[in-house]
């Protein structure tokens, strides 16, 4: 479940399109002043710019309605599965905004946390690594 959104998608600024997804979308950042460069991605409807289907902070304009299928699929896979047990392998979530954090140690029986900088857990598994890497490791020695 992508609860803040996703970057790979778009919605419009102005008009009620739905979400779109920006597989062909390219902005172009000039790296002095870290500004977007024309042409900057436009509602294929209104023609309105768009931007990122992405939660920002005090962000009333944010479309969450593919989160909200998500969500629903989430939670009825949890009554799905009420009672057995469950392991999160959680993958570079980190302190400053801490959503994935604490729904996987709420949730789970065993976490595996995966994180470079912030791998610290009080009961389960720490893989102070990047996500690539440390999911290789697990495949190969699953295999050996």
């Amino acid at each position: 479940m992508e609860c803040h959104g996703s970057l790979q998608f778009l919605q419009c600024t102005r008009c009620a399109r739905e979400i779109w997804p920006a597989d062909r979308t390219f902005v172009e950042v000039n790296a002095e002043t870290i500004r977007a460069a024309a042409p900057l991605p436009a509602c294929p409807d209104c023609g309105a710019i768009a931007r990122p289907n992405v939660l920002m902070f005090n962000d009333g304009d944010w479309d969450s309605s593919r989160t909200d299928r998500q969500l629903q699929r989430y939670n009825n896979w949890l009554r799905r599965i009420d009672g057995r047990r469950t392991v999160a392998v959680e993958l570079g979530a980190g302190l400053a905004i801490p959503t994935v954090r604490l729904e996987c140690q709420t949730r789970a029986d065993l976490l595996v946390r995966i994180n470079p900088r912030e791998a610290d857990v009080s009961a389960g598994i720490s893989l102070p690594l990047g996500a690539l890497e440390a999911l290789e490791s697990i495949d190969r020695l699953s295999q050996a």
